[in-house]
């Protein structure tokens, strides 16, 4: 099973002395979706040991697109907590590659803040921004970060969100299926045939950490190919060992509950 885990808010230590060297990457695409790559190489001054961090980014050019500022925005709220955790130390204001490339150095200006003389490993952060707009009603941005900033491993997470292209509104499960429970219903079926559990199994016994011990579809899916993909980060629905969990439902199994055209 493939893993991946969910990131922290809280950072439990911090680097050593450390310094950069860093290197921009920007491959423009002639549509209306911009890509690049920003890098740092950051090392520790203590020790000969050295790190890379790296945003491959996707945004909306200045197009003139109804969902295009809603777009933008999420992934720049994101890209800032995964940098800054919240702290608000700036940087351009507008997507561009000089705002992904000041995101790495607040990165490496914090690790650097927080020098700790017993601590030497250094921090590592990637992050990858996918934007798929191949639908004609809908957009679908694809979020993946993972860092390492002290502790026993790193954290990481895959978010994915689905826009509707004439309102501009993140759609949740609500707006998509006319029936959540029956959908939900369906979903449980896969998920449990996934982990061979039977349907009398109870899933906190089993190993699972679901709310009220209730299976649940969660708000983080995808539309890829003829199926519906829902995730589940580490530590949302099972133990960090347990790492991700993807359900594929087919469309064909729910397409009576489809209430929009996808």
């Amino acid at each position: 099973m493939k893993q991946i885990i969910i990131i922290s808010t809280a950072f439990l230590f911090v680097l050593t002395s450390c310094g950069s060297t860093k290197k921009t990457v920007f491959s423009p695409v002639i549509s209306d979706i911009i890509k690049g790559q920003v890098e740092n190489i950051i090392y520790s001054n203590k020790t000969e040991d050295s790190t890379v961090c790296l945003i491959d980014y996707s945004y909306f050019s200045s197009i003139d697109l109804p969902y295009k500022d809603s777009i933008n925005q999420t992934i720049k709220r994101f890209t800032s907590n995964i940098t800054q955790f919240e702290r608000g130390l700036g940087g351009n204001s507008i997507l561009s590659n000089s705002f992904f490339k000041a995101q790495l150095d607040s990165f490496e200006l914090i690790c650097i803040s927080e020098e700790d003389e017993e601590y030497s490993h250094l921090w590592e952060l990637e992050c990858s921004i996918e934007i798929d707009d191949s639908r004609d009603s809908l957009v679908q941005l694809q979020i993946t970060a993972w860092s390492y900033t002290g502790g026993a491993h790193g954290n990481g997470s895959t978010v994915t969100f689905i826009y509707d292209k004439s309102s501009a509104r993140k759609l949740m499960l609500e707006d998509i299926f006319s029936d959540v429970i029956a959908v939900t219903a369906i979903g449980e079926m896969y998920f449990r045939s996934l982990y061979q559990l039977d349907p009398d199994t109870d899933l906190d016994d089993a190993g699972f950490w679901f709310e009220n011990n209730k299976f649940h579809l969660n708000n983080n899916f995808s539309i890829m190919g003829d199926s519906f993909e829902f995730l589940y980060n580490s530590y949302e629905i099972a133990p960090y060992s347990g790492g991700e969990t993807i359900i594929e439902i087919p469309i064909e199994e729910i397409k009576n509950y489809i209430k929009i055209k996808i």
